[in-house]
This record gives C-alpha cells, structure tokens and sequence, in this order.
C-alpha cells in the first residue's frame, strides 16, 4: 500500500479537479457580471473620465443623459450579445402579457394617488433640479423622459437585478446592492425632499419588476410616472 497517497503530509486535503474548475467557473462568472455592472452604470462615471480628458460631445446639463444612457445600452447589449452569448430576454427585455400591463396601471395609479396627497398637503418646494429640467426645450424634455423610462430600466434594473439574483441566488440581495445605486444620484439632483414627493414611483417600478419580471411594462410605468414633468414645462414655456 502506497502511504503517500491521499491527503498530503500537513493534514489538509487538497482539491479535487472538480472542485477547482467550479472554483474557475464561479470566478469566470464574477468577473464578467462585474464586467457588464461597469458598463451598465457607466452613465454614472463616463462623464467624469469626459471631464478629465477634456472631450466634448456637444451636449451638457440633463440632456447629455440621453447620450450617456443610449451609449451604455448600446454598449451592454453588444456585451450580452457578444461576451455573456445571452439574449435579451436574460434582462427581462419581452413582450409583456395583459397582466403585466394591467399591474403597471394598478401600480401607476397608486403612485399617482400618493403624489396627490403629499402635494395637496405639503406643497413642495422649488428644488433646483426640477427647474433646471423645466427651462429646457420641451422637446429637449420629452427626449430625456423617454429616453429615461427606456434605457434606465435596462441598466439600473434589468441587467443587474437579474445578473446578481442569479449569481447570490437571492433576489434581496441584488435588491439592496442595486437601489441605493439609483436613488442616490437622484436625491444629489433633486434634493432629499424627492424622495417623499416621487420615491413612491420608484417604489411602483421596483414593484413591478419584482413582482411580473417584464421590463418592457416597467418602462410603461416610468413612462408615466416621469412625463407630469412636462407640464410646468410646457406651463413655464407659455409664460415667457
């Protein structure tokens, strides 16, 4: 009987060739997820590597959102497309069924009643970011509402919530990691009091995706919950 074989000399058992190709497939797996998160939140550090090089693109303000948001998607979906060999329906990018539609209104409605009720009670105060979105042209302001409703949903919900669900194997998780990632900038532009007057929108959208798992209805919903905005634009447009 050979003694040498089996466990090494120090007592500790050394892998098995299955257990390191698991290890390698697991990290294979991180490393390109992290390598699609960078892509998809790339709207949030494009900009700054814009700033330090010096290029211009043409656009500022809020409107250079579309920019960043259209280039990110189209640079995501090349990377599901070309490195994940996924297709789109692995970000829950389908056609929606009556249901999912029906739960977007449902939802759509309560946050439309919430709106309501604070507005009615608490009137809120300017904040710089909403005046600054209103000054805009109003088809500049339509353009960053749609574009919003549509490319947001692919790279803040979509793409992440379903990559790290399935990587952690739970759904929270993805939930916690990903939220503060859209709420924050949100609260830097609008100020904290967003969070009272239109947080329950994104409440509505978080909802929905969790809920029926259809991206194209929640980009429905954020349609909705974003183009009121349109209206003191318009209104401010009149005055002048």
């Amino acid at each position: 009987m050979n003694e040498n074989a089996g466990p090494s000399s120090s007592g500790t058992a050394r892998p098995s060739e299955g257990e390191t190709a698991g290890t390698s497939r697991t990290a294979w797996r991180w490393a390109v997820v992290l390598g699609g998160l960078g892509l998809a939140y790339s709207p949030m550090w494009l900009p700054r590597v814009r700033e330090a090089t010096g290029i211009d693109i043409g656009i500022t303000g809020p409107a250079s959102s579309i920019v960043w948001n259209a280039l990110a998607v189209a640079l995501l979906i090349g990377y599901v497309h070309a490195v994940e060999r996924r297709g789109l329906d692995s970000v829950r990018l389908v056609r929606p069924c009556g249901t999912d539609l029906e739960w977007a209104l449902v939802l759509f409605g309560c946050h439309m009643g919430w709106t309501w009720i604070v507005h009615t009670l608490w009137p809120p105060p300017t904040d710089t970011g909403t005046a600054t979105i209103t000054a805009l042209p109003i088809v500049v302001v339509f353009a960053v509402v749609v574009s919003a409703a549509v490319f947001e949903e692919i790279l803040y919900r979509g793409y992440p919530i379903e990559r790290l669900t399935e990587l952690t194997g739970h759904r929270w998780i993805a939930l916690v990691c990903t939220l503060p990632l859209f709420i924050v900038p949100h609260l830097f532009f609008f100020g904290p009091q967003w969070l009272l007057y239109h947080g329950s929108g994104t409440l509505a959208i978080y909802v929905l995706f969790l809920w029926r798992r259809n991206l194209v209805a929640c980009m429905l919903l954020h349609l909705g919950i974003n183009l009121p905005i349109l209206i003191p634009t318009i209104a401010g447009h009149l005055a002048e």
